[in-house]
């Protein structure tokens, strides 16, 4: 399947500059292309535009169909591609949406899930898993489509050496197998391997022909499009005896008994395939997270800050210098002081201040809002800078700035720990940190943990993250999506047509007998109830209040346990999934009137799921506030706390509504809407699960026909 691309232009909303220029190329059947160029030169903008996912302002791109799957894409952050809620129903989506027999993606998903080492995670929560999975995953929910062009936008970034190579290895077996590849990418041994090579700058491509025909470019043209570039050498190693941060037998996630000392002025590297705990290590030397056991001890001057991977959840404010004020604001800076610090942790950055500092957040590429997050840690000027992959979707010229950059901390005294995929990267550190995956994880006893204010914020929100479901093997448990709604949807009934305290109480304790029956935590149940508690009191005193001389119906009140018992239940045994199988179950009858019953239940589906989603974005952006020292000076100002809240509540509904905009363009890349639809699980219930909803069906029947006599009674 060829790809034609005639006169290409693309202009982004909001933007005086084109991110594509006229662009007219075409891509053979069965042709391995890389395309090379600088951060913001249009790379990724071209791809989505080929995938469908943008529309031109001009110009066409034509691909010869031939039937199947045309094209797949993998999105530059993994994150924002992940569709469903765990592994292996994320990668059998755009089978389902394009129709595949059961059988036939029973047989698709495990084999795409073992060739990107996921096999022994298929069952696991898609969003839990590390940055570095979550890629593989979904390179896996592409591979599975089995297209007949494969686009990939920086798909290594986030990969170990050993996963990438395999990678690499596996785009070579696709091409000689016929499949057509556009690989973007900023390494250049990568689009080596390419037939032919594309190199773009400021919209427009500058350069097309084969790898070797490259080589023989001016060094001159290659570093001004940001696609080569000159290393730094690694420093003189020297002695030092001065140990600013040491950790000693940590153990928390993948840590096992880890310990290590960190000279002041030296260079840390820390590297490790996904899951073997580099992001977790940095956030226990960055003071984010407490281990379930070990020490770490830091120097009285050892203040630190650390530069997160999701760098969109860093930046708070809508100009660029403003954010990068953000944290030196707050430490009290102020006028020309702060105007000079900003100024030179910008250029510092390789975001240059004349240039950068009006512009608008939103606006800048991936590698772009990455220097600005990393600007906005410099400008806070602490001890220890701590860098949670840095160099990650930077392009040649960006990377070499930013080891540049963490020589000279480090010759500034400034202690440096950063984690790497890349072993280049690796010979610039005083010392090499290999972190290991476990085999297995030892489950360790509980333990309270001392945490304090920030520090609880962020377990609160990390916990929140993995939603109220828990797999169980419970007679509830085991009932189908639409079971477990109507279940439900009886108690909620019952619950509502109660008009007698004596009726009340006994749909109070079939309630709690459900509790008992679905394995509820009871603890769980009290703690929920006890933060409705006060809002069930503040409803009986204007209760009061409105009907003066009245005694409080006790029903009235009751009535809202009862109705919050069944909802927890629910959510506690009803996956997202299920919630939207459920939905589309329950409405499937409407398909014949032509209502948009898989729409809604996608729909359901995604606000269910929004929930952890939201837990997640708040939590990233906690951190980043808690490392920017948001509310260290709460007092200074009368409206500084709002300030605050503003820089917290503002940055989220910012990041909801991206979200819902890539979750939007990820269900269309993976053919939401095509047309017929399968489904990779089914749900079989059986005799006691039937006769479960049945009797939860006659009793919600049979209290509101009680309610209806005792009703006609009174009259």
């Amino acid at each position: 399947m060829s790809v034609s691309i005639t006169g290409l232009s693309y202009t982004y909303p909001g933007s005086d500059s084109p991110a594509l220029r006229s662009i007219t190329c075409s891509i053979g059947t069965g042709e391995y292309l890389a395309v090379l160029g600088a951060n913001g030169s249009g790379k990724s903008t071209l791809a989505r535009c080929i995938t469908g996912l943008l529309v031109p302002d001009a110009g066409t791109v034509t691909i010869d169909d031939e039937g199947g799957v045309p094209t797949a894409l993998v999105f530059q952050s993994p994150g924002d591609q992940i569709v469903a809620e765990t592994v292996e129903l994320d990668t059998a989506f755009g089978l389902e949406n394009l129709a595949v027999p059961r059988d036939v993606m029973k047989e698709r998903v495990p084999r795409a899930l073992d060739a990107f080492r996921l096999a022994s995670r298929a069952g696991e929560a898609s969003a839990l898993l590390s940055t570095g999975n979550k890629q593989l995953l979904a390179l896996a929910g592409v591979h599975v489509l089995e297209s007949a062009v494969l686009v990939l936008d920086e798909p290594t970034s986030m990969l170990s050496p050993v996963v990438r190579a395999e990678l690499l290895d596996y785009l070579d077996t696709r091409h000689q197998s016929g499949g057509t590849i556009i690989h973007i990418t900023h390494d250049r041994d990568e689009a080596a391997r390419a037939g032919r090579v594309l190199v773009m700058e400021d919209g427009a491509v500058v350069f097309d022909g084969t790898p070797r025909e490259l080589h023989t470019v001016s060094g001159a043209d290659q570093e001004r499009w940001g696609i080569s570039a000159r290393f730094p050498e690694k420093p003189v190693s020297r002695t030092v005896e001065d140990i600013i941060l040491e950790c000693r037998d940590l153990c928390e996630g993948p840590l096992e008994n880890f310990s290590a000392r960190f000279p002041r002025g030296s260079v840390t590297a820390i590297t490790g395939e996904s899951g073997s705990g580099k992001s977790t290590l940095l956030e226990i030397l960055a003071g984010l997270r407490v281990p379930d056991s070990g020490t770490v001890t830091r120097a009285a001057d050892a203040g630190s800050a650390l530069a997160v991977q999701e760098s969109e959840a860093s930046l708070f404010a809508e100009f660029v210098a403003d954010d990068v004020a953000y944290g030196p604001r707050n430490a009290g800076l102020s006028g020309k002081t702060l105007v000079e610090r900003v100024s030179s942790a910008m250029d510092a950055a390789s975001l240059p201040f004349a240039e950068f500092k009006d512009r608008q957040t939103f606006s800048l590429s991936g590698g772009e809002r990455r220097k600005a997050a990393l600007a906005g840690i410099i400008a806070l000027d602490t001890p220890v800078i701590l860098l949670d992959e840095p160099s990650s979707a930077l392009d040649v010229r960006s990377r070499a700035q930013l080891l540049e950059l963490i020589v000279s901390l480090a010759s500034r005294g400034k202690t440096v720990i950063f984690s790497t995929n890349r072993e280049e990267e690796c010979r610039l550190a005083d010392q090499v940190i290999t972190l290991q995956v476990p085999d297995s994880y030892r489950v360790r006893p509980a333990v309270k943990k001392k945490l304090d204010k920030d520090q609880q914020t962020i377990e609160r929100l990390r916990q929140g993250e993995t939603g109220s479901y828990e797999k169980g093997t419970s007679v509830y448990h085991g009932l189908s999506p639409a079971g477990k709604y109507l279940c439900t949807i009886s108690a909620i009934t019952a619950a509502l047509a109660a008009e007698t305290l004596p009726v009340m109480l006994a749909v109070l304790a079939l309630e709690l007998i459900t509790v008992l029956c679905s394995r509820y935590p009871l603890v769980r149940l009290g703690r929920g109830l006890l933060k409705i508690l006060p809002w069930i009191a503040l409803i009986a005193v204007m209760q009061y209040a409105v009907f003066r001389g009245q005694s409080v119906n006790p029903v009235f009140l009751l009535r809202f346990i009862a109705l919050f018992i069944p909802l927890s239940v629910f959510v506690f045994i009803t996956s997202h999934t299920e919630i939207m199988y459920g939905v589309e179950d329950l409405l499937k009858p409407l398909n014949v009137l032509r209502v948009p019953v898989r729409d809604l239940s996608l729909l359901t589906g995604i606000v269910f799921r929004f929930i952890p989603l939201l837990y997640t974005e708040a939590g990233r952006i906690a951190r980043a506030r808690i490392i920017r020292k948001a509310g260290r000076s709460e007092n200074r100002g009368r409206f500084h706390g709002l300030r605050s809240m503003a820089s917290l509540f503002v940055p989220l509904v910012i990041r909801t509504l991206a979200r819902a905009e890539h979750l939007a363009e990820a269900v269309t890349a993976r053919y939401y809407g095509s047309g017929n639809h399968t489904r990779y699980f089914y749900w079989t219930s059986g005799l006691r699960q039937h006769v479960l909803v049945a009797f939860s069906l006659l009793l919600a029947a049979g209290i509101v026909f009680l309610s209806i006599i005792s009703r006609r009674g009174s009259v």
